[in-house]
């Protein structure tokens, strides 16, 4: 069944298995993106490839030899990332903190499914994403490749169906199958966190030596080899691992590539307080500085190769410098001592609009030019060896366990929130998004809300992870199983998360009392849709088809609707909402008027008070365009459904015309 399109239905009913049901088809966009830019290769409704090699040219690859990275499975994974999830999110206010003021988001399920669903609403807005996947060290590892049963597999993973066993996607037998099914579990993941990934954003992504080199094939992939930035080495353990066969390995990795290629100085950060006092010794109205040679101190660079930044600068008797020659000024050019014609670091526009920073003095008597560096805008790079001790992973066990009242042995080897401070510093700022999806035990959220502490900075967060199941017969997670259980709560690794946020929020708000900080969390939970899936019983159809009538299933709310309709229509979660009480029914404003929503039971006699109502209150929002949806069995009855529906629709549409892009019903 698909949306209800004839003519006498004005309200439309979308069903399960309808694109706007969907978290949004990426083939269909790909396609409907090259055919605005080559109209020519559609031929019967499908892509004439001949054709698109022909106005391609040489640009074209050709032949089965080609640089790059292949694996039993890789088509497959690509194309299941292209495929839109049918499932949705789940409020769960009840584990939440400040459910209604927080910005930050944390979600429990399988992270390629909630991606997808993220998609839409969060395309092109995440400024940073930070992973620690799986190391693929031998270990199971608990994220199927298996497609075709992705939410089976799920629920089976997660003991919400019966079943034996995890569904875990490890074969310790053949390396080369082994990298096939990491590379299966991480790349459609990738593909799909690149569309939410900022033009200006970066990714960050920690790795072992294990999978380094296919993890950096698999992200020039999904990111674009020239968007590549940094492999850094992360000091980890300073002792070295023991157990390693050869060398006592004591480092990992952290990659990083960027959503498009950066400026120089793009993952600067602001240099500590003590580097300020120490190095800026001169202050003025403007404040700290330093003065800096403006003579380029690079000989490969002079008038030879750079004549643009070699001209001459006029000092006056009182230091101040000129563009203009004046009488008693001075002229300095940027020579050497030596008599090499040099050049400046700055061009002759920068110089004539920034001269009020410039100085001249006399120097073993030979006059120079100098810029003042101010202490507000010190930045500084770091360096690609990260050995600070606050990094290494026992300081992360340490900042954990203090969280736990000390208990070493409830989640082993956490990453260092301080470290994750420091790469979230780079690139972020204000209100940018920052995204985990292989969450853990919550490291990266406790690093934001300590950032956000710090600098004074809005930071939010989204965490996803998947509720693994605990056992308190398996060593390694007695602990934590042992622990949820005292608290009363669900013996998983994402209770575990949730149970860390809460506890950092704490912490920090006690270390920072006067900082604002966001410390609460909305959950959400990873579930099937709302709406039925049409599953006709051959043998009682009629009864099938009166099922049918009634599409959202038993036991699923208002607010359960009313997020899936956010998802899928491609707003924020946390979207301010506006709600009013029309003609008896709750209505739901969010985006300002973007999506406005009426799940309620509307009577034949309501319809003309609610039209107006909501037409008057969009008249008020003033969006430029807003899509409204209504609960197809709330919309009159049996007898009248159809006329009601038709006097809701003209209502609206002749009030506000072409601004309502959508009326439908769920």
């Amino acid at each position: 069944m698909t949306a209800e399109t004839n003519a006498n239905n004005a309200i439309p009913k979308i069903t399960r298995d309808d694109d706007a049901a969907g978290s949004g088809d990426l083939v269909r966009e790909n396609v409907a993106r090259l055919t605005a830019l080559f109209p020519q290769i559609m031929t019967d409704g499908k892509v004439d490839f001949d054709v698109l090699r022909q106005l391609l040219g040489d640009e074209v690859e050709e032949g089965e030899e080609r640089y790059g990275l292949t694996w039993k499975g890789k088509r497959r994974a690509r194309a299941f990332a292209m495929t839109p999830s049918l499932g949705t999110l789940r409020p769960a206010p009840e584990d939440s903190v400040d459910w209604d003021t927080t910005q930050n988001l944390m979600i429990e399920g399988d992270n390629l499914e909630v991606l997808k669903l993220l998609r839409r609403s969060y395309a092109g807005e995440v400024k940073l994403i930070y992973i620690d996947p799986p190391y693929n060290t031998g270990n199971d590892f608990v994220y199927t490749d298996d497609y075709k049963e992705t939410f089976k597999n799920y629920l089976k993973t997660t003991g919400q169906v019966d079943g034996e066993g995890r569904a875990t996607s490890t074969d310790k037998e053949g390396g080369g199958r082994f990298h096939g099914q990491w590379l299966n579990m991480i790349y459609p993941r990738l593909l799909v966190a690149a569309e939410l990934l900022s033009d200006d954003g970066a990714i960050f992504v920690s790795i072992d030596e294990n999978e380094i080199q296919n993890l950096r094939y698999v992200m020039d992939e999904a990111f674009g080899s020239e968007n590549f930035v940094a492999v850094l080495s992360v000091l980890s353990n300073p002792k070295g691992r023991s157990q390693d066969k050869h060398f006592a390995s004591n480092h990992d990795y952290v990659v990083v590539y960027s959503g498009s290629p950066l400026p120089k100085g793009a993952f600067s950060i602001a240099k500590a307080p003590e580097e300020i006092e120490s190095n800026y010794p001169l202050e003025d109205e403007g404040g700290k500085y330093r003065l800096l040679e403006l003579r380029n101190t690079h000989r490969e660079f002079g008038k030879f190769n750079r004549a643009g930044m070699y001209f001459p600068l006029y000092v006056k008797r009182d230091g101040s410098v000129s563009f203009e020659k004046i009488p008693d000024a001075e002229e300095v050019y940027p020579h050497w001592e030596d008599g090499f014609e040099g050049c400046w670091t700055w061009g002759k526009e920068k110089a004539q609009a920034e001269v009020h920073f410039l100085l001249g003095k006399s120097v073993n008597g030979r006059m120079k030019i100098f810029r003042k560096g101010y202490a507000e805008d010190a930045t500084k790079m770091l360096k690609t060896i990260l050995t600070d001790k606050e990094f290494i992973t026992e300081r992360g066990q340490r900042e954990f366990n203090a969280l736990f009242q000390g208990k070493d042995k409830i989640f082993q080897s956490p990453k260092s929130p301080f470290l994750l401070g420091r790469l979230i510093e780079t690139i972020s700022k204000d209100n940018d998004i920052v995204l985990d999806f292989f969450a853990g035990s919550g490291t990266s959220g406790q690093a934001i809300m300590r950032q956000n502490a710090l600098d004074g900075g809005r930071r939010r967060y989204i965490l996803v992870q998947l509720p693994e199941r605990l056992s308190d017969d398996v060593a390694s997670e007695k602990a934590a199983a042992g622990l949820l259980a005292s608290l009363g709560r669900p013996k998983n690794i994402a209770e575990l998360t949730k149970e860390r946020l809460r506890r950092a929020g704490q912490k920090i708000r006690a270390e920072h009392p006067d900082a604002k900080v966001d410390t609460g969390f909305r959950v959400y939970k990873l579930a099937t849709s709302n709406l039925k899936p049409w599953q006709p019983d051959p043998d009682n159809l009629e009864a099938s088809i009166l099922d049918a009538v009634d599409n959202v299933l038993p036991n699923r709310s208002e607010h359960d609707l009313l997020v899936e309709l956010l998802l899928k229509t491609g707003i924020d979660l946390i979207m301010p909402e506006d709600q009013r009480t029309i003609a008896g029914q709750t209505v739901h404003a969010l985006g300002g008027g973007a999506l406005m929503v009426c799940l309620g039971n509307v009577g034949p006699d309501d319809a003309e008070t609610l039209g107006q109502g909501m037409a008057d209150w969009l008249d008020e929002l003033d969006p430029t365009q807003t899509t409204i949806y209504f609960k197809d069995v709330g919309l009159g009855t049996d007898n009248n459904r159809s006329a009601t529906k038709a006097n809701l629709a003209a209502i609206l549409r002749q009030r506000h015309g072409d601004r309502i892009a959508k009326i439908a019903s769920i």
